[in-house]
Order: structure tokens, then sequence, then C-alpha cells
């Protein structure tokens, strides 16, 4: 009986051992971003982009009018070793009025020409990580414009972008704006005729 028992037993344990041995289709993670709408949804909730820029890692102020426009600043973030002086910054300002954003501004002033090439690679990644969080388009024609550092202007699904190259004390700023298209700038609602 004991026999019959255990050779029972090893027969249904060898049958699970046989199922598990064959490979399972593991699920395929697929990304969702942040938001759905791209370019449109961001820029027309101020307070809630602004949240989501702070989560990301981008330490915003509070979004608020100064003089004027309503603004938030992200603390500035060296794009290199920050022990290595003069160091090469980074910086994002979002403005708009109580509900929308009219502009997405990113500079890097680079002071520091030995790290430059590392600035840039840090930079591209520090402003295209939102754009892949959520959900936006436009990646590779800014990374490349940062790369050449290339004044470019280009349309997007939902916004516009420019990229220059200004001189400053020291050094150059290379900034890339994203804004809202000329066609939306305008009231939300459309005029009645």
């Amino acid at each position: 009986m004991r026999t019959a028992l255990l050779l029972g037993l090893t027969v249904v344990l060898a049958g699970c051992g046989q199922a598990s041995d064959k490979p399972k289709d593991a699920p395929k993670a697929t990304f969702t971003p942040f938001v759905k709408g791209g370019w449109a949804t961001v820029l027309a909730d101020a307070t809630e982009t602004v949240s989501l820029l702070d989560r990301m890692g981008f330490r915003m102020s509070g979004y608020a009018p100064v003089q004027g426009p309503y603004r938030a600043v992200a603390q500035a973030t060296p794009m290199a070793d920050p022990s290595v002086a003069p160091v090469n910054m980074a910086n994002l300002i979002v403005e708009g009025d109580a509900k929308r954003l009219n502009e997405l501004r990113f500079s890097l002033d680079i002071v520091n020409l030995d790290t430059s090439p590392f600035a840039k690679t840090q930079f591209i990644r520090w402003v295209t990580k939102p754009m892949d969080q959520l959900g936006l388009d436009g990646k590779d024609a800014v990374s490349a414009a940062i790369q050449t550092e290339s004044a470019t202007t280009g349309h997007l699904n939902g916004a516009d972008f420019h990229v220059t190259r200004d001189k400053i004390d020291g050094g150059r700023r290379l900034v890339v704006t994203f804004t809202r298209p000329e066609a939306m700038s305008g009231p939300a609602e459309p005029r009645k005729q």
C-alpha cells in the first residue's frame, strides 16, 4: 500500500514537472503615458502638468501669477559634476494663464566647455524624459537639434517647438521652447458669427 501511494505521488509530480518545463508566454509590458491626448492635454491643464513635472523630479515651484502671466520654475539642475566649477546648469520654466500653459521652456547654460558634450547628453535626457512619460511627440527632432546646437523650429501634433543657441557670459545657452500653436493661442471656444 505504501509503495502504491509513493508510486502514485511520483506519477502526479512527474506530470506537474512536465507541464512546468514548457516555456510560458510572458505578458509583454506596454508603456502607458501619464496623460492621454499628448501636447493638447499637457498644455490645456496647467496645474496638473506642473504637478506631474514636480512628481517626475523637476522640483517645481508653485504655479502662480508673476507680474502678469502664471509661472512655475523648476529648481536649477547641474548637468555635470557639480564639484567641477563652473557648472553647466539646466532650467525649466512653464508659463500660461490660470488654466492653460502657453510655454514650456527648457534651457542649458554651457559655461564649462570641457564637460559640454556630457552636459548636452544629460540635457537631452532631461528634456525628453517628460516627453516620453507624458506621451509627447517630437523627441527625435528636439534631441537632434540639441546635439548639433542647431536653431530649429518645428510643428508637432498640438504644439510648436523652437531650439535656439545664444551667447552668454562665459559660454552659450541652449533653449528648447514648446508653445501652444498659433491656431490654439486664442480663446478656447470658437467665435460665434
